[in-house]
């Protein structure tokens, strides 16, 4: 039996094939193992992170709003007051707002919830319980504001008694349950945490035992390999060099003048063939050009059945066909790459505008709740019965926003420009306005200089808790004037903005103070209040600068305060709702296609 070349070869990539075989073995079982591992961990930490965790977490919120609420309500029973105290606002507030929206939360958490310790149920007795509780607190505390005299009183001292006997323990016992409930959900969480970390250790120790194994077969490999390729290439080399001189001698045109002795393998039938294969050349030469022109059907007859280069010619052949179809294939299986690609863009293309619509609708919930901020058409109208508002924001919300109030025989209306425009300038003016509501309603303040040092205080015991000279501080640019109809004065007090008075076809105007509010710690400035006595006819203006700084017109230049007083006296012979309109078209007419820079506002009042 011959140990022809091809045995050898075959031996030796036999050898090489168990070898890559069994690390291919190896390498799936583990991957496999693995990824189950880690898809077990991934789905204990989504577990973890989405379900328990924010459990824990809102359950302490609820937990937290139930003891402020039975807090304030102790207070309201033991302490005589106003239906506007604070304890009576907050415990209101509680519970009408924000402990059943924490129950909200939770509703959709336990949705999710599994059911092994009994945590829906107990959920479920600790509504049953607050509910219990909110009766309580509305037979026999809510039921307590100015209706009694004194807290002395018969019917009183029943309520707190009752209060003291009924309402007390069911408290007591809702917290219990509240703390066994926290507890439970504590405890699988932690169970959810340590699982995912038992999954993700036992993940590391399957790729480890991976790699081990790959480094010891892959050493193994490379020195088989090794001593298969030199025994190969010594029995092999010696023969193929003798017929590799009589190739080269053919390649120029020259035959051989010896023939070599032909060795017990196929190296051996290669030689016996060379003489046949010369006589053949041009036969092959004309055949392998055909095959070049992808004419595969050519006919071509090797010399003979050990014709070796004829059979190799007729297998390339047969190759370079398989080879086309192969890329004819790839082109069609590229060009379904392709498809694939364009439906993945149109995909994230579709999700890309459903999350802008997600934000957009975020956003105009924001505007609702900044409208609600505003005064109503009918409340302005009832205080200034021939005025106008233009607000025109730049985004869907705004940081300018207006305010009107009333306070005795003074009418109060403000201008006010917070920094930036869109969602951060929106939540300036929420601060803005709470503090405005604040001055009036609560410090019961009248004097609009008095007004905005209250402001000031405000924004920065809102905004800035902590000292910092080197902070940026965001403030608002504000005009705010008082009006007593029956005194016929007006008071006027500014942070930069001022006051605009059309009288007799010309504009008086007053300038506020040069510094924003809240550009400054409270008490080291005080806004200036100007008296300004009134004639019937004046027309009163207040703004913020979103309407002369607006770019337009042939240059794309600004509208400028000098063109904006033009705009006024050019208008004055026109009725208050008139003059919104003339002004709306002016400033539109004016930006043309150039885009809004800021938000505009502009208020106007007439004195009859």
């Amino acid at each position: 039996m011959r140990f022809t070349v091809g045995k050898k070869i075959g031996l030796g990539f036999g050898i090489v094939l168990v070898l890559l075989l069994t690390v291919f073995v190896i390498t799936i079982f583990v991957v496999r193992d693995a990824e189950r591992t880690l898809k077990k961990s991934i789905e204990t930490n989504d577990k973890f992170l989405n379900i328990d965790q924010p459990s824990v977490f809102q359950l302490n919120i609820l937990k937290k709003d139930l003891t402020n609420a039975h807090m304030f309500m102790q207070q309201w029973m033991l302490q005589q007051s106003g239906k506007d105290a604070y304890f009576k606002v907050k415990a209101n507030e509680l519970i009408d707002s924000l402990i059943p929206e924490d129950t909200v939360r939770i509703n959709l958490l336990t949705k999710k919830w599994t059911n092994v310790d009994n945590s829906i149920y107990l959920y479920d007795e600790v509504k049953k319980e607050i509910g219990r509780l909110f009766i309580d607190y509305n037979t026999n505390v809510r039921v307590i504001n100015d209706g009694f005299k004194s807290y002395d009183d018969w019917q009183y001292l029943l309520l707190r008694s009752n209060f003291e006997i009924y309402t007390e323990p069911k408290f007591i016992a809702l917290m219990v349950k509240m703390d066994s409930l926290i507890s439970n959900k504590n405890v699988e969480a932690k169970i959810q945490q340590e699982q995912s970390s038992e999954s993700f250790i036992g993940t590391n120790a399957n790729f480890e035992r991976l790699s081990l194994g790959v480094l010891i077969a892959g050493i193994t490999l490379f020195v088989g390999t090794f001593i298969i390729a030199f025994f190969t290439t010594l029995s092999i080399t010696k023969p193929v060099q003798q017929l590799k001189k009589i190739l080269v001698d053919l390649g120029r045109g020259v035959f051989p003048k010896r023939h070599l002795d032909p060795s017990n393998d196929e190296i051996g039938e290669m030689t016996v063939a060379m003489n046949s294969l010369v006589s053949g050349l041009q036969k092959t030469t004309s055949f392998a050009h055909e095959v070049g022109q992808s004419n595969f059907n050519f006919p071509y007859k090797p010399l003979s059945s050990e014709d070796i280069l004829g059979h190799a010619l007729l297998k390339m052949k047969d190759s370079l066909a398989e080879t086309e179809r192969t890329l004819e294939l790839k082109v069609k299986e590229r060009t379904e790459e392709v498809v694939k690609q364009k439906d993945e863009i149109d995909l994230q293309k579709s999700k890309l505008e459903e999350l802008y619509k997600d934000v957009t609708d975020s956003i105009k919930y924001a505007k609702r709740l900044q409208d609600s901020i505003l005064p109503p058409k009918k409340y302005i109208e009832g205080l200034f019965p021939d005025s106008f508002v233009l607000f025109k924001p730049k985004d869907i919300v705004s940081g300018d926003f207006y305010w009107m109030n009333k306070i005795g025989s003074k009418h109060i209306f403000a201008a006010v420009d917070c920094t930036g425009h869109g969602v951060p300038g929106a939540f300036m003016s929420l601060v803005g306005a709470n503090g405005l509501n604040s001055a009036v309603k609560e410090h019961r303040l009248q004097n609009p200089g008095k007004i905005l040092d209250d402001l000031n205080n405000y924004a920065s015991e809102s905004l800035y808790k902590q000292e910092d000279d080197n902070a940026v501080r965001d403030g608002m640019d504000i005009a705010i004037c008082s009006i007593d109809h029956k005194k016929m004065i007006l008071e006027y007090s500014g942070a930069y903005n001022p006051l605009y008075i059309v009288r007799d076809n010309e504009i008086l105007i007053t300038k506020g103070d040069k510094f924003a509010i809240g550009s400054f710690n409270p008490y080291t400035k005080s806004y200036t209040t100007h008296k300004i006595p009134l004639q019937k006819g004046d027309v009163i203006y207040v703004f913020s600068d979103g309407y002369a700084d607006q770019f337009g017109g042939v240059s794309g230049k600004k509208f400028m305060y000098k063109q904006f007083r033009e705009t006024l006296l050019s208008i004055q012979s026109l009725s208050m709702e008139e003059q919104q309109l003339a002004l709306d078209k002016k400033i539109e007419d004016w930006k043309g296609s150039y885009e809004q820079v800021d938000d505009i506002l502009v208020i106007g009042v007439k004195i009859n």
